[in-house]
């Protein structure tokens, strides 16, 4: 696996489409070198999905392995959030 650059904090509003079509990614501030699933399976936690399966069918070869890779991103940036979480109603989770 070859490190790729991750945005490292996809969410619904750092996507843009301006008037002509084009799409930006904003805020790039958190942007770091890794595995490309990390990304996917931050997005899912993002858009508080119940497990990282939809955002797979993003994944340029999506396989058993990938999946896998995937869902335990998926489990690390849940438990990241629960963990930092700044409203102690939001640290109440299941690991």
């Amino acid at each position: 696996m070859e490190p790729r650059l991750l945005h490292h904090d996809l969410q619904p509003g750092h996507l843009v489409r301006q008037p002509d079509g084009t799409r930006l990614l904003l805020d790039w501030e958190l942007a770091a070198f890794g595995d490309h699933f990390s990304d996917l399976a931050r997005l899912a936690v993002r858009l508080q999905l119940p497990d990282s399966t939809p955002v797979l069918a993003l994944a340029a070869q999506p396989n058993r392995r990938a999946a896998q890779r995937l869902d335990l991103y998926w489990r690390i940036h849940q438990l990241a959030n629960q963990a930092l979480a700044t409203d102690p109603r939001n640290r109440q989770g299941n690991y």
